[in-house]
Parts: structure tokens; sequence; C-alpha cells
């Protein structure tokens, strides 16, 4: 991913994903669930605060300053075998 790749859209789904379009058109989803272990991400078991994502300055972020970078999004999105195809 080139560092110019940036996410514009992001939209909480069930199972704790994020469907989201990255700013070269690419698409994908992303699985959240294997960060909950880490204890900055523990909020986000709440599915009250996951549900409110949006993305700040390319990330995905949630209230209390949460966020994952885009480049994490996408390299989980390939590396999971999860095809990112244009919108």
């Amino acid at each position: 991913m080139s560092s110019y790749e940036l996410i514009k859209e992001a939209k909480a789904i069930d199972d704790h994903r994020v469907s989201v379009v990255f700013n070269n058109g690419e698409c994908g989803v992303f699985d959240c669930a294997p960060y909950f272990d880490m204890g900055y991400y523990k909020p986000l078991t709440n599915p009250a605060v996951f549900k409110c994502v949006q993305v700040s300055f390319g990330w995905l972020n949630w209230p209390g300053d949460i966020d994952i970078g885009a480049d994490d999004v996408w390299d989980d999105i390939k590396a999971k075998g999860k095809k990112a195809v244009k919108a």
C-alpha cells in the first residue's frame, strides 16, 4: 500500500467487522475482533461504541481516541485472501 491510500469511508457491520472504501476506490471488510485482546481496543467490544466508527485522517477512529491505521486494515484484508476490489 502506498502512503497515499487512505480510508475514505467506513461502516460498522456484523460480528465486529468494518466495511471500508479506500481513496483509490478499492474496498474490503476488516475484522476488528483479533484486536480485542489488546487493552487499548477493549472498549470496541461494546457494540454501542463499535458502531461509532468514523474515518479521521484516513484511519478508522472511535470515541476515546481509539484508531487503526489504513495500512493495518489494508494488510489484514490482503493477508486473509480477501482481495480488495474496485468499488
